[in-house]
């Protein structure tokens, strides 16, 4: 049987298109992310076309099925073929639906859907689960690397949720997996590196219902960025942090972008809606530069999910963000209560927190991502908001560093009552480490590079945002935390998983040695994958990448 799908050859139209990525603009200069062919299956049985072909020639293959690999590790080189999943799997009714089995509800989904597709169809089933907050972002890779999103406190993460995985194997054989029936392969495509078990093509996910959480609430507000105001709510999401008791149903995160930012994108509804939002703007013009990303902004995100059997909810919480101390005359220029006054299922409320973009500047970047199980410092807020308001601006530097363009995102896990942490302490057959972290936090800074039609005094600020991460990296043991600790799904700088000093930022020894052992067993021939960010198979000594 021949494969039926499409096939794109370096140097043919439309290569260049579909071999795009989100590092891309990152790394193109140090990582060839140049394969020698992308094939994008129409079935099943092209995928075990594919796979067959391949580890009977030695191709190695990198997986692929939409979004964003910071570092780049779905692609591969000119040696390698990408097998690209976004279009093969999206029959309604056949690759995604819903299963209700007595007072139970399980989504069975395809890797090519997005998860802005995903809450559409939860919406209208009033049905919902723990996901990231990027809606291009499809299932796929998103489930392995953990889906970490804004309900991680609550209800944990999504991998906790995976009831069973169903893949195309090194042999070109369907396998259905669960924990029961296969768990060293469960745990390994639970958290281990992304596409290097087998092929994933669809999963089935115990999801969660509206009716079990009326009188869930929400907060999305807006501030335009204050000094003092940044770090009042870093200072309120530590101490809500560091609380042992805080109660299970809450989830808080404290975003900042820079000036540039689209609103519209941010905001959660239509720009209709945002405008009558931003009724309270009396000022015309100050209206425009709001809706042209004139301002740089803070935005939380606040939920109480109303868990049976759980503490109700306290309006205190909320109150304290909406409280924070601001500039007279400038308070929160948008706040959008969530099933306050009006009831709104959790499932709606979940989907305020999405993004529209696929990413937040147009530009290339240097990423950061770090957890912490102990902020090591009483200043950290005072020393995370100097280093922000460097890039940002402030009053006493107004327009930040020309050129350089920040987005942050920090978020709580702890407390004795947090699934986060609870899940992780349970061994519950995954691979993802790092779970007694209590906050988590993201810090990109984007920066202009020339382009042929770009104004002949653009410069290139690739330097200036190294060096102001390379500040940030020199402040970490002093202020967040004692030890390099990183988040799977947020990949940066030396990506070699065969090197200790990369990997245990990633693991701990004794699941990167099970993982190792595992792949063995999985990848015996290395078909999946051909990037150094994955883990090595046990015996192997590194991975090559010219």
């Amino acid at each position: 049987m021949a494969f039926q799908g499409v096939e794109f050859k370096a140097g043919t139209i439309g290569y260049k298109r579909v071999n795009e990525q989100y590092a891309s603009s990152s790394y193109e200069g140090d990582r060839n992310f140049c394969p020698k062919a992308i094939l994008q299956p129409s079935s099943t049985e092209d995928i075990q076309i594919v796979i067959k072909n391949a580890r009977d020639n030695n191709v190695p293959v990198a997986l692929r099925t939409g979004g964003h690999q910071y570092s780049g590790a779905s692609s591969t080189d000119k040696s390698g073929i990408i097998l690209d999943l976004k279009h093969t799997f999206r029959r309604p009714g056949v690759d995604l639906k819903l299963n209700r089995v007595g007072d139970k509800a399980f989504l069975y989904a395809s890797v090519s859907y997005k998860l802005g597709e995903v809450f559409d169809f939860f919406k209208d089933n009033g049905i919902f689960m723990p996901t990231g907050q990027c809606s291009e972002v499809h299932v796929g890779g998103h489930v392995q690397s953990g889906g970490f999103g804004m309900l991680a406190r609550s209800i944990g993460l999504l991998v906790d949720w995976v009831r069973e995985i169903t893949i195309v194997n090194h042999e070109g054989e369907v396998v259905k997996v669960t924990k029961e029936s296969h768990p060293d392969l469960f745990f390994g495509i639970c958290g281990g590196s992304p596409g290097n078990f087998g092929v994933v093509t669809h999963y089935k996910i115990e999801v969660q219902q509206d009716k079990d959480y009326e009188g869930s609430k929400g907060l999305w507000i807006a501030f335009f960025y204050r000094d003092h105001t940044y770090k009042a709510l870093l200072d309120l999401l530590r101490r809500k942090a560091e609380d042992p008791n805080l109660p299970r149903g809450y989830d808080f995160t404290v975003n900042v972008t820079s000036r540039s930012a689209d609103l519209a994108a941010l905001y959660p509804g239509t720009k209709d809606q945002l405008r009558k939002a931003l009724g309270g703007v009396q000022d015309e013009e100050k209206l425009e530069k709001l809706l042209d990303g004139k301002y740089a902004l803070i935005i939380c995100w606040a939920q109480f999910l109303n868990i049976k059997g759980e503490p109700a909810y306290d309006p205190s919480f909320f109150k304290e963000i909406k409280n924070v101390p601001c500039d007279a005359g400038k308070p929160p220029f948008i706040v959008k209560d969530l099933g306050d006054k009006t009831p709104m299922p959790a499932s709606e409320i979940y989907t305020k927190w999405f993004l529209e973009k696929a990413r937040e500047f147009d530009l290339p970047y240097i990423k950061r991502t770090y957890t912490t199980k102990r902020l090591t410092s009483p200043d950290w807020s005072k020393w995370f908001q100097g280093r922000v308001s460097e890039i940002i601006g402030s009053k006493e530097n107004p327009k930040g560093v020309p050129g350089l363009w920040i987005s942050s995102q920090i978020q709580m896990y702890g407390g004795k009552n947090s699934m986060f942490i609870k899940n992780g302490l349970a061994k519950n057959g995954t691979a993802i480490a790092n779970r007694d972290s209590i906050i988590s936090g993201t810090w990109d800074a984007f920066y202009n590079v020339p382009k042929p039609y770009s104004p002949i005094e653009t410069k290139n600020n690739k330097p200036q945002a190294e060096e102001w991460q390379k500040k940030n990296d020199e402040g970490l043991k002093k202020y967040y935390s004692e030890t390099d600790r990183r988040l799977l799904w947020g990949s940066w700088g030396d990506w070699d998983l065969s090197k200790p000093e990369v990997w245990k930022c990633y693991y701990d020894d004794e699941t990167f040695e099970q993982l190792q052992n595992i792949r063995k067993k999985a990848d015996p021939y290395g078909t999946f994958s051909y990037s150094p960010f994955a883990v090595p198979r046990a015996e192997q000594v590194a991975t090559h990448w010219p």
